[in-house]
């Protein structure tokens, strides 16, 4: 199934530690095991010159291959009637064709357009939006019936063993909502709107740790390593980024729902195609109709604010703080460049010089009457 991806558009194929990669395992189950079969299954299956399915996406069967340009994607009911409606708004230049669904075996599928079709070594970066992550339904629930986590317990310890409190050192386990929380407070969700969740580079790499990124200074060199501080291709993207904005005030979409646990899927290659696609609905749900969503403000438990415009206007800010860093670096590049030829130029005009005061010497010796005239010559020859 994997052997000839190039899988895009979807979602968990990209969310290197979504909320959803969270659900993977649950208690009782041996993690370690699987991780190690999953592993396997990586290595054997995957043509790297494609951007891997996640682990949750092999063992759960998210993703099917498709003829005609698409991705087959487990179905979520939530996401096929986001994807419908978004087909029909302003936004539909920025989130993958849908298709519909299809059965195959016992499984639905959601078909999507394959974003990376066509694009030669694609590089992506999966840029998780909102200030939170999580929907107002999973803290109530994890509220109400609050469960430890030992799964999550180790993944925020990994992260940063002071993390947890005593009591839950104790008990060596975590709530889910005490966890998405940490998660999104100790990530630049909560501060900056958005948090770098993976990128991909042309050779099949993949980056994993923007866990601690949280300074303006970090991302802006990230997206600077991401683009290999390419003038075109991050002008490109700020100018994709700046479309959506308008497109978000004129969306009637965006206006009536909560866009939770989103991505925004920036992909270019090395011919310099280059463009940012939004992707994954499985967690946007309809705003109550009592509430007006700004998207422009901070969350509050009650407020079903999604912070998406907050994270949207940082990210373009750096976007546009990494072009002036970029075009300064070139800058610099270029003055070193054009240094080293006047220093080559200095050096043959020294040389060219040198041989010319010889042979004047010469022409004084034996040609006294013309010395004038010779020295006139070596003078315009230096200049030439």
């Amino acid at each position: 199934m994997l052997m000839h991806s190039s899988v895009s558009s979807s979602s968990s194929s990209f969310n290197c530690s979504s909320a959803e990669s969270d659900e993977v395992f649950s208690e009782g189950e041996d993690t370690a095991s699987k991780r190690s079969t999953m592993r396997r299954k990586l290595q054997l299956n995957i043509d790297y010159t494609y951007p891997p399915l996640s682990p949750a996406s092999v063992l759960l069967g998210n993703f099917k291959l498709s003829e005609g340009g698409e991705v087959l994607k487990r179905f979520s009911e939530v996401e096929a009637v986001c994807l419908q409606a978004l087909m029909a708004d302003p936004l539909r230049p920025f989130v993958p064709q849908y298709h519909g669904s299809v059965t195959k075996g016992n499984e639905s599928y959601i078909r999507l357009e394959d974003l990376l079709r066509g694009l030669k070594n694609p590089v992506i970066m999966d840029c998780k939006m909102g200030v939170r992550t999580y929907q107002e339904e999973e803290l109530t629930k994890a509220h109400t019936k609050p469960t430890l986590r030992t799964d999550m317990y180790q993944k925020m310890v990994k992260v940063d063993p002071t993390a947890p409190t005593v009591e839950e050192h104790e008990q060596r386990g975590v709530t889910k909502w005490r966890y998405l929380q940490w998660r999104d407070n100790t990530s630049s969700t909560a501060t900056l709107g958005f948090r770098i969740e993976c990128i991909m580079m042309e050779n099949g790499s993949i980056q994993r740790d923007f866990k601690k990124m949280l300074t303006p200074a970090q991302v802006t060199e990230a997206l600077l390593s991401f683009t290999k501080s390419q003038l075109h291709i991050l002008k490109a993207y700020h100018s994709r980024l700046q479309a959506l904005d308008e497109a978000l005030k004129e969306s009637p979409f965006f206006k009536a729902h909560e866009v939770i646990g989103s991505s925004l899927l920036f992909v270019h290659d090395r011919t310099s195609k280059a463009s940012i696609w939004m992707i994954d609905f499985g967690k946007t749900i309809p705003s109550p109709s009592s509430v007006q969503l700004k998207h422009d403000v901070p969350w509050a438990e009650g407020n079903r604010e999604d912070g998406y415009l907050i994270g949207l206007a940082t990210l373009t800010s750096f976007v546009g703080q990494a072009i002036s860093q970029a075009a300064c670096r070139q800058e610099e590049t270029h003055g070193e460049e054009m240094d080293s030829v006047h220093l080559q130029e200095q050096e043959h005009t020294q040389t060219k010089s040198q041989g010319g005061q010889g042979e004047a010497t010469q022409n004084e010796s034996t040609f006294d009457g013309t010395r004038e005239t010779t020295s006139e010559q070596y003078s315009q020859e230096c200049v030439l």
